[in-house]
């Protein structure tokens, strides 16, 4: 990316360096960042204390100035390129978890469904085991009577059936 957006910087560099506001403020920012250099290369040498640190030249001055210009425009850049993909995986990441929510609630959706229609059979299955064990007891109540004639037709021919009116039939 820092080799797509190098043309780019100098383009922003030259523009900068050009336009006389912002090369007042590119120079504060070169003369900062020099003071920062060498207060930093002073602490690591072991020097303690202040220092005085003399202005850049102008020229000095305007070379880090447009090489900070340029390097901040790549940094950009970069900064951009590293937010828009952050901002697209978090909304692919969004998405998955819509995707998941939705297909959790499709499952709950069909489990429900599931549900009431066993429970629909369920009572289906009820109401058919009622009325068979209604035609059981029916059916109970039809053997115990056709029972009770066989046994008072056996009670009638206890004399061996001679005087049972099958008996006097001839039969």
């Amino acid at each position: 990316m820092k080799t797509l957006s190098k043309p780019l910087a100098d383009r922003f560099k030259t523009w900068v360096m050009a336009h006389p506001h912002y090369r007042r403020g590119v120079l504060r920012m070169a003369e900062m960042a020099h003071r920062f250099e060498v207060g930093i290369t002073r602490r690591a040498e072991g020097k303690e204390g202040r220092a005085f640190i003399g202005a850049m030249t102008e020229e000095k001055s305007v070379e880090l100035a447009s090489k900070i210009a340029s390097e901040g425009f790549v940094f950009m850049v970069g900064a951009l390129l590293v937010f828009v993909e952050y901002d697209r995986n978090r909304k692919k990441e969004v998405l998955k978890q819509r995707r998941e929510q939705a297909e959790r609630h499709e499952i709950m959706e069909r489990a429900r469904e599931e549900r009431e229609r066993l429970v629909a059979e369920n009572l289906q299955q009820q109401h058919l085991i009622e009325q068979l064990v209604l035609r059981v007891d029916h059916v109970e109540e039809l053997m115990q009577a056709w029972q009770e004639d066989q046994r008072r037709r056996e009670q009638r021919t206890a004399w061996g059936g001679f005087f049972a009116p099958r008996g006097l039939q001839g039969g």
